[in-house]
C-alpha cells in the first residue's frame, strides 16, 4: 500500500518465533516494492502495535500482529506451491498493462487483477468514490462471480459435462481469488459457490440465503479477522439484502415506470436496495452516501462487466498470442476510460453525494425499515400506487440532494474533529469553514451534524495535516466558493482550486459578519517563518461581538499581529495551537482580554494538548475554557443582546453574556462597507453595551460572501 511516507508491505513470516505470523513492514524507499507472491528478506525491529492508537486498531484488524520499519531489504524469487505460477503470470500481465496510459490503464490494473496502486488519488478514483462505484474497482464477490460465469459459459458452449464443469468453475474461481490478493469478499463469494456446487452435486435444493450463511461462517472460521473488513461486511449485507428484497423492489420499480424504462428499472432498484441496507456501515466508516449510486451503477455495472471479461481474456492469451492479448487489453482500457469519462461528468452533479453522520437514526433506521418491510411485504397492487411510490423515492432523493435550509442566524462553531481544527462561521445563509481537520471522514460527519452543503469561503490557515488533511473529503459533498491560504506560503497550496492568497488587511463579508486577516503579511523580510507562524489569524466581527481565530499561531505570529494592525479586544478566542505551551502568549492574552476561550483538541492526544500552563494562564485571566475533547462541538450563537455558548455534550448548559462588558464604539453602517484595516484596527476599540448597536441583519438582505480582492497591477489600465 503506497502512503505519504512510503510504501508498506504485509508479509507472512517463515521460521523463527513468528513463524506463520503476518506483519506489516514499512518498506525502504531504495528497494523496489515486491510483487504479490514474492519472497523477501528484510532487517527490522518488529513490535506489537501500541495499544490505544487508532492506526494500531486498523493494523490489528488486518490480522497483522507486529509492525516495523525495514532499514535493509531484498526481493527474492517466487514462493513455493501451486500459487507460484499464478503469481508469476500476474506479474507478467501487470508489466504489459503498465504500458497502457491514462485512466483506462489505471482502472484496468485495479479491476482485472486487483492492483489499485496506479488508481489511488486519481480523479477517476475520486469520481468512483463519489458515485458509489468503488465496489466495481476493488475485487469483490461480483468480480469472482463474473469470472466464474465466463468459465461456465465457455464450458457449456464446449459441451463439458456438469460435474467436470462445476469443478473447473470452482478451480477458476480459486485461482482468480488468489491472483487478486484473496479479498475477503471474494473469498465469501468463493465459499458460496462451493456450497452451491456441493448442493448441486448431491442433488440438494439450492437456497441463496443458506449458501450466504454457510459461506460467511466458513470465511469467519478460516479467517476470523475478516469480521473487521469493511468490504466483507458490505458484501454480506448487500448480497443478503438482494436475496431478501431484490424481487420485491424489482416488482415495484417495473410496475411504477413506463414500458420503455422497465429494462433499467430492475438494475437500478437492486442497487437502491443494496445501498439502503448498507447505509449504516457506509455512514459509520466513510461519513458519506452517494445519491447517484443507483443511476451510476446502472451504466457502470454493465460496462465494467464487459471490461472484466475482455480484460481477463486478454490477460490469459497475452503470453501465447501477444498481439491479440494486447488488442483485448487496450480495448478494455478504452471501455474503462469511457466509463471514467461518464463518471467524471456525473460526479460534478450538485448533490451527487451527501455527508452523513453515524447518528442513531442513520444506524437503526434501515434496520427497523427492513424488519417492517419483511413483516408487511407489500406487493404492488396497481400501476398508480407503484408510480406514487417511485415518485416519492425520487422526490426524497432530490430533497436530500438539495439538503436542509441553511440557518440564517450568526454563529461560530468549533467542530469536534479530533486532534485538529475545523471551525464554521455562519450568518445570513452564508458559511465559512476555517481548516478541515486531519481526516475526511471526521470532517464529513461534522458537516452532516450541521447540515452543511455549501461553503462560500474555505480558509486553510497553514500547511499542516491536522488543519488541511480533511480537505479531500469535501469533494462533491460541499460546494466551495473560494479557498484562502497564507500568502507567505503559497507554494504549499499549489493543489488548491479557486486559490486566494491571504495577507494582513484582507477582509470580506459573510452575511452580516466581517472577517479580517490580522496575520500573516504578504511577505516577510529576513528568516522565513516557521510553518505554525504562517497561520492565517482571523478577526470575526458581528455587531458588537468580536472573536479571533488563531490557527496554530505562536509567539512570532502573535507579536507580529500586535505590532502591525493590533490585536483587538474580543469576547471569544479560539486558542492558538490547541492550547500548547508555545502557542498563546501572556502579552497576546492581555491585549485581547477574552471572556471565553475555545480549544480544539483531540481526546488522549500524544502532544499533551492543552498544556497545563496554558490552562492556568487562561484561568488566571478569568476566561472560561471550552474544549472539544470534553464537550464535542462548541457553538457560539450571536444575537442582539449578546452571545451564548452551547456544547453538544452539555446542550442545556450555556454561558450567556447579557451585555458586552466595556464601552464599545458603535460601528453601525460602516460594517456594510468595505472596511480598511486602519478603520478596523486603527485603535483599540472600547467596549460598549450590545443594546446600543444596530442589528445588522434586521430589515436588510444578507450580503453575499465575497472573496478578498485580487492583487492588482499599478500599471496603466490595471
Amino acid at each position: 500500500m503506497p502512503g505519504r511516507f512510503g510504501s508498506t508491505v504485509r508479509v507472512r513470516v517463515r521460521g523463527g518465533p513468528l513463524d506463520g505470523a503476518r506483519v506489516r513492514v514499512n518498506w525502504p524507499s531504495e528497494v523496489p516494492v515486491p510483487d504479490l507472491g514474492r519472497t523477501v528478506r528484510f532487517s527490522a525491529v518488529l513490535s506489537p502495535p501500541p495499544a490505544g492508537e487508532v492506526w494500531s486498531r486498523r493494523v490489528a484488524r488486518t490480522g497483522a500482529c507486529a509492525t516495523g520499519s525495514a532499514w535493509s531489504a531484498e526481493v527474492g524469487g517466487w514462493g513455493d506451491g501451486p500459487s507460484a505460477p499464478l503469481f508469476r503470470w500476474r506479474a507478467m500481465v501487470l508489466e504489459r498493462m503498465h504500458g497502457i496510459p491514462g485512466p483506462g490503464g489505471d482502472l484496468l490494473e485495479g479491476i482485472v487483477l486487483g492492483d489499485r496502486r496506479r488508481l489511488i488519488d486519481t480523479p477517476a478514483d475520486e469520481d468512483f468514490r463519489v458515485l458509489g462505484l468503488t465496489h466495481l474497482v476493488a475485487v469483490s464477490g461480483s468480480h469472482l462471480a463474473l469470472a466464474c460465469g465466463a468459465v461456465a459459459i465457455v464450458g457449456g458452449m464446449l459441451g463439458v459435462r456438469r460435474r467436470p464443469l462445476l469443478v473447473a468453475t470452482l478451480l477458476a474461481g480459486a485461482a482468480y481469488a488468489a491472483v487478486t490478493g484473496m479479498a475477503y469478499s471474494a473469498l465469501r463469494s468463493l465459499m458460496m459457490l462451493g456450497v452451491a456446487a456441493v448442493g448441486q452435486l448431491s442433488g440438494r435444493r439450492g437456497d441463496g440465503l443458506g449458501s450466504l450463511s454457510a459461506g460467511t461462517v466458513a470465511v469467519l472460521v478460516v479467517e476470523p479477522w475478516s469480521v473487521h473488513d469493511i468490504g466483507f461486511q458490505l458484501s454480506v449485507l448487500a448480497v443478503g439484502s438482494l436475496l431478501l428484497f431484490g424481487g420485491l423492489a424489482t416488482a415495484w420499480a417495473e410496475a411504477g415506470v413506463c414500458r420503455a424504462l422497465r429494462p433499467l428499472a430492475g438494475p437500478v432498484s437492486l442497487t437502491f436496495v443494496a445501498q439502503a441496507v448498507t447505509v449504516p456501515v457506509i455512514a459509520s466508516c466513510f461519513g458519506m452516501v452517494s445519491l447517484l449510486a443507483p443511476v451510476a451503477n446502472g451504466y457502470a455495472g454493465p460496462l465494467v462487466s464487459l471490461a472484466l471479461w475482455t480484460g481477463l481474456s486478454g490477460a490469459v492469451v497475452v503470453q501465447t498470442v501477444p498481439w491479440l492479448g494486447m488488442l483485448l487489453l487496450r480495448f478494455t482500457a478504452a471501455v474503462l476510460e469511457g466509463t471514467a469519462w461518464i463518471s467524471g461528468l456525473m460526479a460534478q452533479t450538485p448533490g451527487a453525494a451527501i455527508a452523513v453522520g453515524s447518528s442513531t437514526l442513520v444506524v437503526l433506521g434501515p434496520v427497523v425499515a427492513a424488519v417492517a418491510l419483511w413483516v408487511w411485504w407489500p406487493v404492488p397492487g396497481d400501476a398508480r400506487s407503484a408510480r406514487a411510490v417511485v415518485a416519492a423515492v425520487i422526490g426524497l432523493s432530490v430533497a436530500m440532494a438539495f439538503g436542509p435550509v441553511q440557518a440564517r442566524s450568526a454563529a461560530l462553531t468549533v467542530l469536534d474533529v479530533g486532534q485538529g481544527d475545523a471551525i464554521l462561521v455562519r450568518d445570513g445563509g452564508r458559511t465559512m469553514l476555517v481548516d478541515t481537520g486531519a481526516d475526511d471522514v471526521s470532517l464529513r460527519r461534522a458537516l452532516a451534524r450541521h447540515g452543511i452543503r455549501r461553503i462560500d469561503a474555505l480558509v486553510l490557515t497553514h500547511a499542516h495535516d491536522d488543519h488541511t488533511g480533511g480537505a479531500a473529503g469535501l469533494a462533491q459533498v460541499a460546494e466551495i466558493g473560494w479557498t484562502g491560504f497564507p500568502a507567505v506560503d503559497a507554494v504549499s497550496f499549489g493543489w488548491v482550486d479557486g486559490p486566494r492568497p491571504l495577507k494582513t488587511g484582507d477582509h470580506w463579508r459573510l452575511g452580516g459578519i466581517t472577517v479580517t486577516v490580522l496575520w500573516p503579511p504578504g511577505e516577510v523580510a529576513g528568516e522565513p517563518l516557521d510553518t505554525n507562524d504562517t497561520s492565517v489569524v482571523l478577526h470575526v466581527v458581528c455587531g458588537g461581538f468580536d472573536a479571533v481565530l488563531g490557527g496554530d499561531a505562536e509567539k512570532d505570529a502573535l507579536t507580529g499581529a500586535a505590532e502591525g494592525v493590533g490585536l483587538p479586544h474580543v469576547e471569544v478566542l479560539k486558542v492558538p495551537h490547541h492550547g500548547s505551551d508555545n502557542g498563546l502568549t501572556r502579552e497576546a492574552l492581555d491585549d485581547m482580554a477574552p471572556r471565553d476561550a475555545l480549544i480544539s483538541v483531540g481526546a488522549g492526544n500524544d502532544f499533551g494538548h492543552p498544556c497545563e500552563s496554558t490552562l492556568e494562564m487562561l484561568d488566571g485571566a478569568g476566561c472560561r475554557v471550552w474544549r472539544t475533547d470534553e464537550l464535542g462541538d462548541i457553538t457560539v450563537r450571536i444575537g442582539r443582546e449578546g452571545y451564548s455558548i452551547r456544547s453538544a455534550r452539555r446542550g442545556s448548559r450555556t454561558s450567556l453574556r447579557e451585555r458586552m462588558d466595556a464601552p464599545r464604539r458603535v460601528l453601525g453602517d460602516a460594517l456594510h462597507a468595505d472596511l480598511t484595516p486602519e478603520a478596523m484596527h486603527g485603535s483599540q476599540r472600547t467596549r460598549g453595551p450590545q443594546a446600543g448597536l444596530p442589528h445588522l441583519r434586521g430589515g436588510r438582505p444578507a450580503a453575499r460572501a465575497r472573496p478578498p480582492p485580487f492583487a492588482r497591477s499599478h500599471s496603466r489600465g490595471g
